[in-house]
């Protein structure tokens, strides 16, 4: 396998891997330990560590290498505001479509509640023509998901929520989905620190 082939094998992996959280919060990375559980030398480790870096997946540390970042109340109050922000730009300038009758069938409950919300958001952005909007928006769909699980634990009503945002988009009832976008994101807020609690290990201090 070419050199660059190995580099975006390994990437993928530990991206999935820190996605899906199979790091635990704050723990360290070392690239040899990781290297011969994937198989390949550190060099292809470390660079797509830095990669995941630079896509802010992974910490990197001056002289204290890498890890998986430590999210604090903070933190995801942050993200949870920095997605609004960028929902709400992708839906600038879209106007009122006329009344629409009847009613579209609700989205069915999957199982995949993180495939679903990234789902929404992806079909939201791609209302705006602006690239970097894009790319904004799947980098905070990545870095969202480790905590997704979490989020659905702390509020089972929040499937049901994107159900009802992803309605509003199929029928383009936009001042109905912003509405529902700044509510869903002002929850997220107000219930970030139980989400933070939820992803915890249970033998972690709170403190």
């Amino acid at each position: 396998m070419s050199p660059g082939a190995t580099m975006e094998r390994v990437y993928r992996e530990l991206k999935t891997r820190a996605m899906r959280g199979e790091f635990a919060p704050g723990e360290r990375l070392d690239p040899s330990v990781l290297a011969r559980d994937l198989g390949a030398s550190a060099t292809p480790v470390r660079d797509a560590l830095h990669r995941l870096s630079g896509e802010r997946l992974i910490d990197s540390w001056h002289h204290e290498g890498f890890r998986q970042p430590i999210l604090a109340e903070a933190d995801l109050r942050d993200l949870y505001e920095w997605a609004a922000a960028l929902l709400a730009l992708a839906l600038a300038g879209q106007t009122p479509d006329p009344a629409l009758t009847g009613s579209a069938p609700v989205k069915s409950s999957e199982p995949d509640y993180a495939g679903d919300i990234a789902h929404l958001f992806r079909a939201i952005a791609f209302r705006s023509g602006n690239r970097e909007l894009h790319f904004a928006v799947a980098n905070l769909i990545d870095r969202s998901h480790v905590f997704r699980a979490a989020e659905l634990r702390v509020d089972p009503g929040c499937r049901a929520a994107i159900a009802a945002m992803d309605e509003d988009l199929r029928f383009r009832r936009w001042s109905a989905l912003r509405a529902k976008i700044t509510r869903f994101h002002r929850l997220r807020m107000a219930l970030a620190g139980r989400v933070v609690a939820a992803m915890r290990p249970r033998e972690q201090p709170l403190g």
